[in-house]
């Protein structure tokens, strides 16, 4: 009796955490793992740096909890008592030079709950009186994409998007309601209005309801590993056999890959976790090409480190920015109290976000020029004295965006890509951002290979 391999020679492109994820799972089938990747680190958006006690995020932080794939990644890897979950506390948006609380019972900016929407100060009462309107109004989506934009506007009113909605939403994609498709960023809103028509009635469904005399316990909503996603990167190299860093893919082929330097190499099975801008050189056909071309935005991030008395002291773990403030600054995060274990005690660690439509007069500047311009914006909204430490993160068109008709690419892409033999593709330009949406592609991609171990006798 003899174990065979029926793809035994797999080659990943790109290290990021989704070539990371299909590495490991391309391992656990059985298969030997090459991985190509054009920098000269592995763990993409991930960088967690070390420094003076701080735990320094320069990409995710962490990610959603409700989503179980990558959990059950890190569970896989032992790593599950690391796992840690984000402290909660009052949600602020800065509106009209002030910062406001979020009302209670808001899920994604949907108001759920009659008093907190009628005492807030959010909203003028002639914004609160049109919201009200969602009870009231006809579907919106009638079958064919349209923006988040025009889906919202619709329903809760211009007020409701411009101070909750749009600073919530927009932030995780970086992008503006504009430009985001509904059908391909937030399905669940069509599933909800179909079914209730009303926003509002089916988010107040969906909302579990409270005993009477018993206050609910809020957990909060994003999980991160203790020592700093990074150890998540570290935790997924043995999964690869051979890594090549600073190593280009010039084009691939069925069970074909070459390289920038011209070498050819052979494989059984190719997935190709790369950026989606390399997407039409690596294949060379026109859907992937379309992928390739879509728009992608750039951002950057400021960590600053203080002594935790120079930092004015405000329940909860940070805000986000209404855009018609005209600040820079799209989010601040209290990092020391949203994950303690990354700050020492007596210190605070404050991560600012410089939103897309400030980054491209930014990016040539210095990182001094950049974090004194970020604290500038900041000192407009909070109170911080002079840090211990600053360090800048720039994060290059390296956000897609899933505009309106984004499904249709994607479906078109996965259907040409599908007629050849032994290359699968996946990654954030797919079906989601997030890390766990990556770590889920990666998955998808490498059960599509059937990468099987069979018994001869």
């Amino acid at each position: 009796m003899k174990w065979v391999n029926r793809l035994n020679k797999i080659a990943i492109i790109g290290g990021g955490i989704t070539g990371l994820a299909a590495a490991h799972y391309a391992k656990q089938a059985g298969a030997h793992v090459t991985l190509f990747e054009a920098s000269e680190r592995i763990g993409g958006k991930i960088k967690t740096v070390y420094q003076d006690g701080f735990t320094l995020e320069g990409g995710p932080d962490g990610y959603m909890a409700r989503k179980p794939t990558l959990t059950e990644l890190i569970t896989d890897l032992g790593l599950e008592e690391h796992l840690v979950r984000s402290k909660t506390g009052t949600s602020y948006i800065y509106v009209r030079q002030k910062l406001r609380q979020m009302p209670a019972g808001s899920v994604m900016g949907i108001p759920t709950k009659f008093w907190p929407m009628v005492k807030t100060d959010l909203f003028t009462w002639r914004g609160k009186l049109r919201a009200g309107f969602d009870l009231f109004l006809p579907r919106v989506y009638e079958g064919e994409d349209i923006s988040l934009d025009r889906f919202f506007r619709t329903r809760l009113g211009s007020e409701v998007v411009d101070a909750m909605i749009e600073p919530l939403l927009s932030g995780i994609y970086n992008g503006t309601l504009e430009d985001m498709s509904i059908e391909s960023t937030f399905p669940q809103f069509i599933t909800i209005e179909q079914k209730t028509r009303s926003l509002i009635l089916g988010m107040k469904a969906l909302t579990p309801p409270v005993q009477a005399g018993v206050k609910p316990k809020e957990a909060g909503k994003f999980l991160s590993l203790d020592q700093g996603l990074g150890a998540l990167v570290e935790a997924l190299r043995p999964s690869i056999d051979r890594l090549e860093t600073s190593t280009q893919v010039q084009s691939i082929r069925p069970h074909e890959v070459t390289l920038s330097n011209g070498h050819v190499e052979q494989f059984d099975g190719i997935i190709i976790a790369t950026s989606p801008n390399a997407l039409g050189g690596l294949l060379q056909i026109p859907e992937a090409e379309r992928l390739s071309q879509l728009k992608r935005t750039s951002s950057m991030t400021v960590l600053a480190a203080f002594e935790e008395g120079d930092v004015q002291a405000l329940d909860g773990t940070g805000y986000v920015i209404a855009k018609a403030e005209h600040n820079a600054l799209t989010a601040c995060s209290w990092m020391h109290k949203k994950w303690p274990h990354m700050a020492p005690e007596g210190k605070a660690l404050l991560r600012m976000y410089i939103g897309s439509d400030h980054v491209p007069h930014l990016l040539e500047e210095d990182d001094e020029t950049v974090a004194a311009f970020a604290l500038n914006e900041l000192r407009r909204i909070q109170q911080v004295g002079t840090p211990l430490f600053t360090k800048v993160e720039r994060h290059i068109h390296t956000m897609p965006q899933y505009e309106v008709g984004h499904k249709q690419s994607v479906r078109a892409f996965e259907e040409a890509i599908s007629a050849m033999d032994g290359i699968e593709a996946c990654g954030a330009i797919l079906h989601g951002v997030g890390l766990p949406d990556c770590v889920d592609s990666a998955k998808r991609a490498v059960e599509r290979l059937h990468i099987t171990q069979e018994v001869t006798v």
